[in-house]
């Protein structure tokens, strides 16, 4: 009978815990160190980290993270991720704003969100190269 029990026991599927990866995204926090920029570090999905590393900086930074200074650049309810793709060592990201945006918050939001996107992306191997849009146009950071 506990042969039978264990058999029962060991045949149940166990569900394992996604593969998760430690990655870094940055935020606004002043003086940082570049551009006013600093890392905080995430655990995202293994599986798709670019991504869930643009959306972890879309997030914001954590309650924790705010009172040490830390801010956000932009937010999942301005920006959506349009689109994504990583291919011979360029990657390429177009954000989409929402209607309701009001636009950066200063003059080097655009910058600042920029180049934090490329420090994210080209903390992967598989990046040497990150091409930024906002709604199709790459030069959104050279119009501030």
């Amino acid at each position: 009978m506990c042969l039978q029990m264990s058999r029962a026991a060991s045949a149940t599927p166990q569900r394992k815990a996604p593969a998760r990866k430690e990655v870094k995204v940055y935020f606004y926090h002043d003086p940082g160190e570049c551009i006013d920029l600093s890392p905080v570090t995430r655990l995202v999905s293994a599986t798709a980290p670019a991504r869930a590393a643009i959306d972890a900086l879309l997030k914001g930074p954590t309650a924790q993270e705010r009172q040490q200074g830390f801010d956000s650049l932009a937010s999942a309810s301005d920006f959506r991720i349009g689109s994504l793709s990583i291919k011979d060592g360029t990657a390429r990201i177009n954000f989409v704003s929402r209607r309701s945006w009001h636009g950066w918050p200063g003059d080097l939001g655009p910058v600042r969100f920029k180049k934090a996107v490329e420090l994210i992306l080209k903390q992967f191997p598989t990046v040497q190269n990150v091409i930024v849009s906002l709604n199709g146009n790459t030069k959104f950071a050279d119009e501030s």
